[in-house]
């Protein structure tokens, strides 16, 4: 988010001390990210940590609570047995609660990790795709330590589709009085809208193969971009976010490297797994265009229907100009590398 929570910082402070047990004095806000508001908080003695915090008011937020309640408590467990430490690890409460309610709001609180994150990374060097790689192997090798652990599974849902067509519906037949951004957000969309409903068909057919063929599922991270990675001082190279983690098939975090670099992400991934990787074309489209829907839809809905900051609703056309809609006509070609490596 651009703009801090509008909330009684001092009042919150207060009830997150008595909640963990700690000295936290102030929230610093941390404009990044459009799925929560992001805090660090600072305490006595140099004690820092990282607060996420959703709105109640935000139907998006609240999806992402429910999210929290599936994958804070794993990242937890990984942590914890040492498993996997190359993530922030978030603190219970006194009473043992992964979540803390506060008024009208929910956060999360994690360890605070110093480092650099790799968003402005790209395009990223040899070494770093094999560094990314075998991060993810790893995390698929974790998979049996998920049981029982609440996260979701792989049903290819495209359940979105409906909202999109909605929005691509209302920007067809804008009103007078729409927001200043919405005719904007027309201009962008509807030039490309028999492309976009084009697309959703595919994916819908490519879902009916998926389904009846089904693939089998490891854990994945779900969000392996440069934004969700961290390299510290020392060199560990972190795994932030895990809200997108379920489990599903392994190309879930590959597509994100379909392309020039993925025969160097595959070097890494494979060195780790210990076995060559035969990638299905079929789930690699799939997720291609299912990601860059899915975004648009979040995008639509938050400059068509939600109550945003300006600064928060520019941002979003920023990322529908350049990090959505142009990547649409990339997607064929990436998976080109893909459909070389597996003759």
């Amino acid at each position: 988010m651009k703009q801090p929570y509008r909330m009684d910082e001092g009042a919150f402070v207060h009830h997150l001390n008595e909640a963990y047990g700690i000295a936290a004095r102030r929230l610093i806000f941390i404009p990044y990210g459009d799925s929560a508001y992001s805090y660090r908080v600072e305490g006595e003695n140099g004690t820092r940590y990282y607060l996420k915090l959703f709105d109640h008011g935000n139907d998006s937020h609240g999806q992402g609570i429910l999210r929290c309640r599936r994958y804070v408590p794993l990242m937890w467990e990984l942590h914890q047995t040492g498993r996997f430490m190359e993530l922030p690890c978030p603190f219970r409460t006194l009473s043992g609660a992964f979540l803390l309610s506060f008024s009208g709001c929910t956060a999360v609180l994690f360890q605070f990790i110093e480092g650099e994150t790799w968003a402005e990374a790209y395009p990223f060097s040899k070494h770093n795709l094999e560094r990314v790689g075998r991060l993810a192997a790893q995390i698929r090798q974790l998979t049996p330590w998920t049981i029982g652990s609440g996260l979701l599974s792989e049903t290819y849902d495209v359940s979105f589709s409906e909202h999109l067509n909605n929005c691509l519906q209302l920007l067809e037949h804008l009103r007078p009085g729409a927001s200043p951004a919405s005719p904007v957000l027309r201009e962008l969309v509807i030039p490309q809208q028999t492309r976009i409903t084009g697309l959703l068909h595919l994916l819908t057919e490519i879902r009916a193969r998926l389904v009846l063929d089904p693939a089998p599922q490891v854990l994945c991270h779900g969000d392996l971009w440069g934004g969700n990675l961290m390299e510290t001082a020392d060199g560990r190279l972190i795994v932030l976010d895990w809200e997108a983690a379920m489990l599903a098939p392994p190309e879930l975090d590959i597509v994100g490297y379909i392309g020039d670099g993925l025969d160097h992400f595959l070097t890494g991934y494979e060195q780790e797994l210990g076995q060559p990787m035969e990638l299905n074309p079929d789930l690699l489209r799939f997720y291609a265009y299912r990601h860059h829907l899915r975004n648009l839809t979040h995008w639509c809905l938050n400059i068509l229907h939600r109550d945003l900051e300006p600064d928060q609703l520019e941002n979003d056309l920023e990322m529908v100009r350049h990090h959505c809609l142009n990547r649409l006509d990339t997607v064929e070609a990436s998976l080109l590398d893909a459909a070389d490596r597996n003759i």
